[in-house]
């Protein structure tokens, strides 16, 4: 084979590898953090409960936790996005829960759940002590979630039918 006649051979084969690399699996980089997903599964949440009339109507709405959360930075993606008419806002669980205006709480694995409030949310970031209304649970590459329906209703808080069918368990 000539040089000459070598230059369109070398090039297809170049065109091949370049339609080859695109092909390829994206990076992990590219894929969605767990965290974030946990984020917007408890965001999603919130659009799909209804919670009692407490009076609230004018405050933002509080999503309470650890500021020392792996979910928390996420959470805080969320402030100012409407909820219910009110603006979501992540706040330290420790300054509020006292206060008693929680709307969501959520915990970690670990943490110890308070006494229940009325019309709060407690989601629960995988299986731990205590109960909480949601939890999320990882597994098989992705995230799933429980519902506890009886912790929902000593709360005063309602799930939509569209909500229980997804959970994988409801109990």
């Amino acid at each position: 084979m000539t040089p000459r006649a070598f230059i369109p051979v070398v090039c297809t084969a170049l065109a091949l590898l370049a339609q080859l690399a695109l092909l390829a699996p994206v990076p992990a980089w590219a894929q969605v953090r767990d965290v974030d997903l946990k984020a917007a599964y408890i965001y999603n949440f919130v659009q799909f409960t209804t919670w009692p009339e407490l009076g609230r109507a004018r405050e933002p709405f509080f999503v309470c936790a650890s500021p020392d959360s792996a979910l928390w930075a996420s959470l805080q993606a969320f402030n100012g996005k409407p909820v219910n008419n009110r603006a979501w806002s992540t706040v330290d669980a420790g300054s509020r829960l006292k206060a008693g205006s929680c709307d969501v709480l959520v915990l970690a694995r670990a943490a110890d759940r308070p006494a229940p409030a009325q019309g709060t949310l407690v989601v629960r970031d995988g299986a731990g002590r205590g109960m909480a209304a949601i939890t999320l649970v990882d597994g098989d590459e992705q995230i799933r979630f429980d519902i506890n329906t009886d912790e929902a209703t000593r709360s005063g808080l309602r799930f939509s039918s569209k909500l229980l069918r997804l959970a994988r368990n409801v109990t």
